[in-house]
């Protein structure tokens, strides 16, 4: 009703009433004379001019409707008024403003909902603030490293608090100095991260800055790999530089005129073959491991019998411990076997599987100072041949047993140095049964107690049925091996 009284035809229709009456208090003994022909022009004009002002004030109200929809975001258009007057081009102009702003929240709409993907899927953590330091966008990166949720309510905090460098920086200081600094902190999965963290200023269009972007990238991978190349290149110098050093030595006091000595001359020339060949397995060792990093080390896999393999190896090491004629080992040892007779075909590259082999029994003995037995175990369990390696020797320290298998790691730096370990023959083994698509674990109840390892290789009974020589004569394995 409020919108009927301000529309044009009422306040038309109100013009005229007072028009009339005005006509008729001028001219009042005329009109009221002829009373009948005054209502009769009045209401003629009225129905005249209602009928030329009902057009424009529909026209007037479409207009106001879709003007109405377009401020609470309905875009959609209604009926277009007929005609060709003024309002219905006002009324076309108004259409195409519609068009254009509807068009034009559509592109903001879809840039902010690829902003959005971009900052919900990065890995770097991204964190804008106002002009006075407080947050008003946070990525979820920026919230898993900085350990907080979503109704941590982290919005509307200044950023200094949020990183927890207010006794260092001030928000006006990384306006000014934009610094780059390394955050060590605590993500949401309680691991420990080192946060690279970077500050960009942002300005509005006449040039006043809006607020601040801190990008924060976990370099905690990065930092760690570079502590470990920092580490190989000092492992390898002092593990290289130690025989060397020996060798050089050796041959000095042979060139001084040891080598007169027959006795002490083949003494030091057969230490520093032992030490030359020492070098030699290391070398062939990292180079090994380094075509490993670059996924260059092909197996040359074929499908044998473990049970014949491993029995084949273990006989090559009760001659090793039978003809011990330079007596390097001062205690006997025995291996125990407990192998299936039954065949087990396995596809694995015998000649790695060969070093991995050694490396372990080797291990057992150089750290079994007492001897004792050896025990070897082979079965399947759940599509899965385990083989597993006990010693009675020293034995690993809980805290230790995860470490073993990375590169240069020694338990005791000590005990290594007098049996020559490089600390690279486990990290072979791991890498090599990695490639093979198997598991290598190692247990210890602790110092004293022994060792076990424990190598897991993927195993498909169905393979025993493709193989045709299902019963291989273990002279012919040797013959195969020794060939090799």
């Amino acid at each position: 009703m409020t919108k009927f009284f301000r529309s044009l035809l009422f306040k038309g229709v109100v013009v005229h009433l007072l028009l009339f009456v005005f006509y008729f208090l001028v001219n009042f003994q005329n009109n009221f004379s002829d009373l009948w022909n005054f209502l009769f022009y009045y209401f003629s004009s009225l129905a005249i001019l209602i009928f030329i002002l009902i057009q424009p004030s529909q026209s007037i109200r479409k207009i106001s409707e879709q003007v109405d929809g377009f401020i609470t975001g309905d875009f959609s258009m209604l009926e277009r008024p007929k005609g060709h007057n003024e309002f219905t081009v006002l009324y076309a102009k108004i259409l195409q403003l519609g068009k254009n702003v509807s068009n034009s929240q559509n592109r903001l709409e879809s840039q902010r909902n690829q902003l959005d993907s971009i900052l919900t899927y990065m890995v770097d953590g991204v964190i804008a603030t106002d002009r006075h330091g407080k947050i008003v966008l946070a990525n979820k990166s920026a919230l898993h490293y900085l350990n907080m949720r979503e109704e941590d309510d982290i919005y509307n905090q200044n950023i200094v608090q949020v990183l927890d460098i207010e006794d260092k920086y001030s928000f006006y200081d990384l306006l000014e100095k934009e610094p780059e600094i390394v955050l060590d902190t605590t993500s949401a999965t309680n691991e420990a991260i080192s946060l690279r963290t970077n500050f960009i200023l942002f300005r509005s269009e006449t040039g006043f800055i809006s607020g601040i972007i801190a990008i924060l990238h976990d370099s905690t991978e990065q930092e760690k790999s570079e502590r470990e190349q920092q580490l190989f290149v000092s492992n390898v110098s002092h593990e290289l530089r130690t025989p060397l050093t020996s060798v050089k030595a050796y041959l000095e006091a042979l060139e001084d005129g040891a080598i007169d000595d027959r006795e002490i001359a083949t003494s030091f020339i057969g230490v520093s073959l032992n030490e030359t060949d020492r070098m030699i397995r290391m070398i062939s060792d990292l180079l090994t491991l380094s075509r490993v990093d670059q996924d260059r080390l092909v197996l040359n896999k074929e499908i044998i019998n473990i049970s014949a393999f491993l029995n084949f190896q273990l006989d090559r090491w009760d001659k090793i411990i039978e003809n011990d004629t330079a007596k390097s080992l001062k205690t006997p040892f025995r291996i125990v076997r407990s192998l299936p007779e039954n065949p087990l075909w396995l596809e694995i590259d015998t000649d790695k599987m060969t070093r991995v082999i050694d490396n372990i029994i080797g291990n057992s003995i150089k750290y079994s100072p007492d001897g004792g037995d050896i025990s070897v175990t082979l079965k399947v369990q759940d599509n899965h041949v385990i083989l597993t390696i006990s010693d009675q020797g020293l034995g690993i320290p809980k805290e230790d047993l995860p470490k073993i298998f990375k590169r240069f790691y020694r338990v005791d730096k000590a005990r290594n140095s007098n049996t020559g370990g490089a600390g690279l023959g486990l990290s072979f083994v791991y890498d090599i049964i990695n490639l093979h698509g198997g598991t290598v674990s190692a247990s210890s109840d602790g110092e004293g107690l022994g060792t076990t390892f424990s190598v897991s290789l993927p195993y498909n009974s169905n393979s025993e049925d493709e193989e045709n020589d299902d019963d291989w004569d273990l002279e012919d394995f040797d013959e195969q091996v020794e060939k090799k």
